[in-house]
């Protein structure tokens, strides 16, 4: 849980700083005021990829940091981008790498904003979160294991059909790569140190030269001339304390600089033998770069791949039979482990649709119903599995058909045979259609929300942010969107951007975000409203601050309180 978030010189905030608390944490203003300023604040803290064009302007760097409650513990997690475009990151001070980061933030939160709730109507999306609600991970896991090692073996096969000649000519060639990166024995970025001990040697005269010059420019008349006259001016005025210390200083640096200057000079050595044996490693450096890549890492890339693809073909004294009856054996295993994790989507899917419904029908939305399309797709090199070509999975459907009638061989991938599609119909007798193709605004808000409910439910607490979760809901479905939010943040903590009054009502905290301006420069801040403040905020959401309005706020809030 997030307790403490701190924004400075991020986007259009200059400094922001907020107490969240848990349950509802609602964020209201005008339209430009940059409302969604805290769930694009946290997005970047949590890993989202942001270009300097985040940094307020004139600032030299843009920052969030937060406090917050991970197991168990009070962290503080931090980062910041500068004008160069790199970002950093910090755990409790500690730096924190980018994947260490996006791994931390997938197990804080979960952000929604606009693209990220369009991202739900994703097929691929929608079959990931269809594994976690029905707590599918060890299946699909093993799915996975046995795709990879099918179609490991199936590469292996590939080459061992392949011509044996082609083979072999791919064997001299790749133990001749192999071996000649091999003998380089390069070392990454030892061709910028080379370069760099290359130009020393290469220029010992001229270095020596302009030690020397610098020798006797220190020794020059002037030099001495100038420290004796600042001498006379220190015995002559007491005074000139600044005088008498600074040329001492300079004195004494100038003393240091000989001496320095002599050693540097001493240690200056021509050395031909290193030159040239330096010069003919930055040589093979440059052949193997033409040959296998631009940057020595670029090269021993290349010599990982030149051995897995020898090992591979050295390895092709296996007998093919052997390698085929392994296959078969896999194509089996892999079948079953599919058909199985397909049988289990499908009764989760039965379950997500059945717990959608509900939501629906507390967003008043009482026809609307969720079902799930299966499909699979044939293919030669598929599995043989008893799947239907199209299925759906909703309320009022027949049981799902698996593993009966006959095999047929369809295309797999690591999450197994399944293709899926969430589906939505809004009236009795309605056939379910993709929610992304059949959805109004007012009404894909409710049912993002309602999936986002069910998820949330079935997964462990942690933070939900949403973006305009009631985009296109109107006034009166407002109040049940607000107590669906409410229902979601007993269990996490949930930072909502709403426009409806009616949502902002249901709020633990309710937040506004106004925007100012100097004439030269605008900037929003946010700030809690409470009490007397904050009836005033939701009666100017509802049309100003009349009479009638502030009765109407203050029935909002005590229904909100029921």
């Amino acid at each position: 849980m997030f307790e403490e978030l701190r924004i400075e010189n991020f986007a259009v905030a200059r400094s922001v700083a907020l107490a969240l608390g848990p349950g509802l944490n609602v964020f209201t203003g005008e339209t430009g005021a940059g409302k969604s300023l805290v769930v694009d604040a946290l997005a970047f803290l949590l890993g989202a990829r942001r270009g300097r064009e985040v940094i307020a302007s004139g600032a030299a760097q843009a920052s969030v940091r937060a406090r917050l409650r991970h197991g168990g513990r009070v962290r503080t997690l931090e980062r910041s981008i500068g004008l160069s475009g790199r970002s950093r990151a910090t755990l409790d001070g500690e730096p924190i790498t980018a994947e260490a980061l996006q791994e931390l933030g997938n197990a804080l939160a979960d952000i929604h904003g606009q693209a990220e709730q369009l991202s739900l109507l994703r097929p691929s999306v929608q079959l990931a979160l269809l594994d976690a609600f029905g707590g599918l991970d060890d299946a699909r896991e093993e799915v996975a294991r046995l795709a990879r090692e099918l179609r490991a073996v199936r590469r292996r096969l590939e080459g061992l059909r392949s011509d044996a000649r082609e083979r072999e000519r791919q064997l001299d060639q790749l133990r001749y790569e192999v071996a000649e990166i091999e003998a380089a024995a390069l070392r990454p970025g030892e061709d910028a140190a080379l370069r760099e001990e290359f130009a020393r040697l290469g220029n010992v005269e001229r270095l020596r030269e302009a030690s020397s010059e610098l020798i006797q420019a220190l020794d020059a008349p002037a030099f001495d001339a100038a420290f004796a006259a600042a001498r006379a001016i220190a015995e002559r005025d007491p005074a000139a304390v600044e005088v008498r210390e600074l040329a001492l200083s300079l004195e004494e640096t100038a003393a240091e600089l000989r001496r320095a200057v002599r050693r540097y000079a001493e240690a200056l050595e021509a050395d031909p033998e290193r030159l040239a044996a330096v010069e003919e490693r930055l040589d093979l450096i440059a052949r193997l770069r033409r040959k296998y890549g631009d940057t020595i890492d670029e090269i021993l890339r290349y010599l990982d791949g030149a051995r897995e693809r020898l090992a591979a073909l050295e390895g092709a004294a296996e007998s093919a039979e052997e390698l085929q009856q392994r296959e078969q054996a896999l194509c089996r295993a892999l079948a079953a482990a599919a058909e199985g994790l397909s049988a289990q989507r499908r009764a989760a899917a039965a379950r997500l649709a059945s717990a959608v419904s509900k939501e629906l029908a507390e967003l008043a939305m009482p026809h609307a119903a969720l079902a799930v399309g299966f499909s699979c797709v044939d293919a030669a090199d598929g599995i043989p599995v008893r799947l239907p070509d199209y299925e759906v999975v909703g309320p009022g459907l027949p049981p799902a058909d698996v593993g009966e009638g006959e095999a047929a061989p369809r295309a797999f991938t690591e999450a197994g045979v399944d293709r899926i599609e969430f589906l939505a119909s809004f009236n009795p007798g309605e056939v379910p259609r993709p929610l992304a193709a059949v959805a109004s605004g007012g009404e894909t808000s409710r049912f993002l929300l309602a999936l986002t409910a069910v998820f949330g439910a079935a997964s462990p607490p942690r933070t939900i942010v949403l973006d305009e979760a009631d985009e296109g809901v109107g006034g009166r479905a407002g109040a049940l969107v607000g107590r669906a939010l409410r229902r979601l943040a007993e269990r996490h903590q949930v930072l909502c951007v709403t426009h409806l009054p009616q949502v902002a009502a249901f709020g633990d905290r309710h937040f506004v975000v106004e925007k100012h301006t100097d004439g030269r420069r605008t900037w929003s801040e946010v700030r809690e409203v409470r009490g007397e403040e904050r009836l005033r905020e939701l009666a100017a959401m509802l049309g100003g601050l009349s009479d009638a309005n502030l009765r109407a706020a203050d029935e909002l809030l005590a229904a909100a309180a029921r």
